[in-house]
């Protein structure tokens, strides 16, 4: 399963090969579970994309009845092959692969990903998260987060609270401000490489910086 940010909410691209149970089972851990507090906050447009996978009518109630018991998720598309979808391969060419790490990221650990990076979870001071691709943080990022690790300037790092140590997209560098930290937020952001260095917007702003 993929998690990604696309225009103003999250894509789920749910694996068309996993078995149902096995499917059901990861989904009632990922949005019911211990990690399930992650998800809390303002509301969020989701996407759910189950590519090829034939659905009965009962797993299409079931997978679907998953999402609806976030209170905090308004369910935009629902089918094979969305827009949402078809809006980021148009926009990021093919879909690279992508790590998800559940639980928190503790002082002295680094998790890197080859592609994009998905914590379920916090970035504690000390912990170190790095992908090629993008940097999703379902929790606070207090940490070190570096997305385009391999010069992609295109890459962003989100998170539900951005309380980082320093942010790092491709070979640019940003630290909060001195003696101020960064300013509370009660909504998911993102930090982006802008014409004048790196920024930081609300997530739902993504649709400008990769348009359809």
């Amino acid at each position: 399963m993929f998690v990604k940010g696309v225009n103003d909410g999250l894509l789920f691209l749910l694996d068309e090969e996993c078995p149902m149970d096995a499917l059901l089972e990861h989904l009632t851990q990922l949005l019911h579970g211990d990690t399930a507090s992650v998800f809390d906050g303002p509301v969020v447009p989701v996407s759910i994309d189950y590519g090829n996978r034939e659905l009965s009518a009962e797993d299409a109630r079931r997978l679907l009845g998953l999402f609806m018991r976030v209170e905090n998720f308004l369910i935009r598309e629902w089918g094979a092959h969305t827009a949402a979808r078809r809006a980021l391969l148009n926009t990021r060419g093919a879909m690279t692969g992508q790590t998800i790490h559940k639980g928190t990221v503790r002082s002295g650990q680094r998790v890197v990903s080859d592609g994009d990076l998905v914590v379920i979870g916090d970035v504690n001071p000390g912990g170190e998260v790095a992908a090629v691709g993008d940097v999703y943080i379902f929790g606070r990022l207090a940490g070190i987060a570096h997305a385009g690790i391999d010069g992609d300037e295109r890459a962003i790092i989100a998170a539900a609270e951005l309380r980082p140590l320093q942010l790092r997209i491709a070979r640019t560098v940003s630290r909060p401000p001195e003696g101020e930290g960064w300013p509370p937020r009660t909504f998911m952001e993102f930090a982006y490489l802008g014409p004048d260095g790196m920024a930081v917007e609300r997530l739902q702003y993504l649709s400008a910086l990769r348009p359809r």
